[in-house]
């Protein structure tokens, strides 16, 4: 029977890949769509002239919009974008530290090894990003969902954060191949492979 770590790392059956890639889309969307929404949404309680560019820009499916509704329309979607956020990411963080965990049993915590301090630094950034988000949910609850300039400062940094851990996890895997052909199929591929390559090389010798 797998363990609770194999269970979290996907290494049930013939599986060959890890659980966590496939929980981390929609986190992502989620935080990309709130940040930006919140950012256009205290761009919009500062600026008559962009509440109008969105209110032209969306007419043709809201005509009878006021500005007034663009911009609470604006906030109350963040809102929902940012808790939907919060709640994908919970499975994306699980799946994380079992990842991690696995990593740090196989690699030890080496912090001069780059894909130990790299993963760290990814799991760092999302960990603070997932904060910021809560510290929106919880600091624009009532008064219409409306963003604060705290709010949209943090709102960009979640923008950026995501970005960039999004960026350090696609090079865990296409850098330096993490959690590829490491068990399941996968892994009976590879040793295959390789058992056909020193077959191969000692033909030659």
């Amino acid at each position: 029977m797998p363990s609770i770590i194999d269970i979290g790392t996907g290494k049930v059956g013939s599986n060959s890949h890890p659980l966590h890639p496939a929980t981390v889309h929609l986190p992502i969307a989620f935080l990309f769509a709130a940040s930006l929404l919140d950012l256009l949404a205290f761009g919009s309680l500062h600026s008559p002239l962009l509440v109008i560019c969105l209110r032209n820009a969306l007419g043709f499916l809201f005509p009878a919009a006021t500005p007034a509704a663009v911009i609470y329309h604006l906030s109350l979607f963040s809102y929902a974008s940012t808790v939907a956020g919060i709640l994908a990411a919970l499975p994306a963080i699980s799946s994380g530290l079992f990842e991690l965990s696995a990593m740090v049993s196989a690699r030890g915590l080496d912090l001069a090894d780059p894909v130990v301090k790299t993963t760290l630094i990814h799991a760092g950034v999302n960990d603070a990003a997932v904060l910021g988000a809560v510290y929106n949910a919880v600091s624009q609850w009532g008064d219409g969902f409306a963003p604060s300039g705290g709010n949209a400062f943090v709102s960009l940094g979640i923008l950026g954060g995501v970005g960039y851990a999004a960026f350090l996890g696609g090079g865990l895997v296409y850098e330096h191949g993490v959690g590829v052909q490491r068990m399941g199929r996968g892994k009976e591929e590879k040793e295959q492979k390789q058992a056909m390559e020193r077959s191969k090389a000692g033909k030659e010798l």
